[in-house]
């Protein structure tokens, strides 16, 4: 039996889990939305891991997959700051990181365009996923440790609405930059 569907069928888990995620950060407990914000993240470095391992790589995966981490980022981030209501040490940086994600992701869609991923985006996923995390994580802890959670969790988001706005920036000027071979 062939099992080459199973990241992209990992990928639509993934995009279908993003919206169960953000409806368990605003109506269920902490343990819950953390668990499920953790193992929706986790199917992301699995559905790229078995594509590759498979042999299975897709042009509908190379499109779903960044979807799905922007869905699950974007709709967790909207959750949390629902929950913190509407607090401008989040909705700042959430609305920055979102709106970032769309452009680049509306720029993608062209096919004249072509935007592989950089490091600095990688980076900015990474600050997101680990920042939403401990920012969910922080209700289950009390006092200093719930404190500094907080703190570290809206500096990683903030972090991150950083980054978005660098790498917005380069994969704009990437995409207005002529390539060599349309020079010609």
């Amino acid at each position: 039996m062939s099992w080459i569907w199973l990241p992209n069928a990992i990928t639509l888990l993934r995009c279908a889990l993003a919206f169960v995620t953000a409806w368990a950060i605003l109506h269920s407990n902490a343990w819950i939305a953390l668990g499920l914000f953790g193992f929706t993240a986790i199917t992301d470095f699995l559905d790229g891991y078995l594509a590759r391992r498979l042999n299975a790589v897709s042009a509908f995966g190379a499109f779903l997959d960044p979807i799905a981490d922007k869905l699950l980022v974007a709709l967790s981030l909207l959750a949390l700051c629902a929950n913190h209501e509407w607090t401008a040490i989040l909705v700042i940086p959430a609305f920055l990181i979102i709106a970032r994600d769309l452009g680049i992701t509306l720029l993608r869609l062209r096919p004249s365009i072509e935007l592989p991923v950089s490091r600095f985006a990688k980076w900015k996923t990474a600050a997101e996923m680990v920042g939403i995390f401990v920012l969910l994580g922080a209700p289950l802890l009390s006092g200093t440790a719930r404190a500094f959670s907080e703190i570290t969790g809206f500096g990683l988001v903030g972090f991150a609405a950083l980054l978005s706005i660098w790498t917005g920036f380069q994969y704009v000027q990437t995409a207005a930059t002529p390539k060599q071979n349309d020079r010609t």
